[in-house]
């Protein structure tokens, strides 16, 4: 038999049928519907001259589908078999999309079910316009939104060296160091290390842990200690967690969190310094910046 050449013809709209071929002796066929359906594409989605990996661009595309909602949460990833067809693709670069997908924790696999959008949690806005009256710092507000907080270490220690920066204090200088694990609706949301100088808060209830979550957070501590906040000072970046902060906030692979370094600043001298990583597919971080 003579083979088939994949030139694409454009009959008249009136008889156009769905492919079809022309042989070499310039013959026109059209494909029968269940070799259109096979394992045969005839018209692939994927420009060959793309550099992408084939992959990538099958996980790019899919991607786009699902942050634009045309795939929302819960719905059903075309079968494997399906996306092969569709981007002309074999297998194994159409399972290497599916776990970067999944990997990146926009997708979820059902044994026996298929392959869904995975429903996100509902973003929650952390908004430093609170800050005035304490009730910005998520892991020391847990009553507020429904959530709870555990403390793990909470004990006087010699300040590590960027701390000891960050406070003004001289190397070694005693600190009382908190560290926090905030839970909403079961889930770990955020993780918090902070440091006050230790001669701050020495003999006070605010050195108790037992006193924790203290209502209305750290700035409602430093005014019962009869501070007064005059500057609050934050970096925010962006980075993949290590493994240990993928565990203790129950992170895939590939999900990003934010980090934020803050150091409260009170008339004379820094109070108060803390580095929050909080997971980044749960939180907006919301900031309004008045204009003198």
């Amino acid at each position: 038999m003579t083979p088939l050449l994949y030139d694409y013809l454009a009959p008249p709209v009136h008889e156009r049928p769905s492919f079809v071929l022309r042989t070499r002796e310039g013959k026109v066929v059209r494909l029968a519907d269940p070799l259109i359906q096979g394992s045969v594409l005839v018209a692939p989605t994927i420009d060959p001259a793309d550099p992408r990996a084939v992959y990538q661009r099958i996980a790019d595309d899919l991607r786009t589908q699902i942050l634009s909602g045309d795939l929302g949460p819960g719905s059903p990833l075309p079968s494997e078999a399906e996306l092969v067809r569709q981007y002309g693709s074999s297998r194994g670069p159409v399972r290497q999309a599916i776990n970067l997908l999944r990997s990146e924790g926009l997708i979820d696999s059902h044994q026996g079910r298929g392959v869904f959008v995975r429903r996100r949690p509902p973003l929650r806005r952390l908004s430093i316009d609170g800050m005035v009256d304490g009730a910005w710092e998520a892991q020391e507000s847990a009553e507020e939104i429904g959530g709870r907080l555990e403390v793990r270490r909470y004990a006087p220690i010699a300040a590590p060296a960027e701390v000891a920066e960050r406070l003004g204090l001289p190397q070694g200088a005693r600190v009382l160091a908190r560290s926090f694990r905030f839970i909403v609706e079961g889930r770990p949301a955020q993780l918090s290390d902070s440091y006050l100088p230790y001669d701050l808060v020495r003999g006070t209830p605010v050195e108790d842990p037992e006193n924790e979550p203290w209502p209305g957070g750290t700035l409602a501590q430093l005014r019962s200690l009869g501070v007064e906040v005059r500057e609050i000072f934050e970096d925010v970046a962006t980075r993949t967690p290590t493994p240990d902060e993928m565990r203790e906030l129950g992170l895939r692979a590939g999900m990003p969190v934010f980090e934020v370094t803050r150091t409260i600043h009170a008339t004379d001298r820094p109070v108060v310094t803390s580095r929050l990583v909080i997971a980044g597919d749960r939180y907006v971080l919301s900031y309004r910046i008045p204009i003198p």
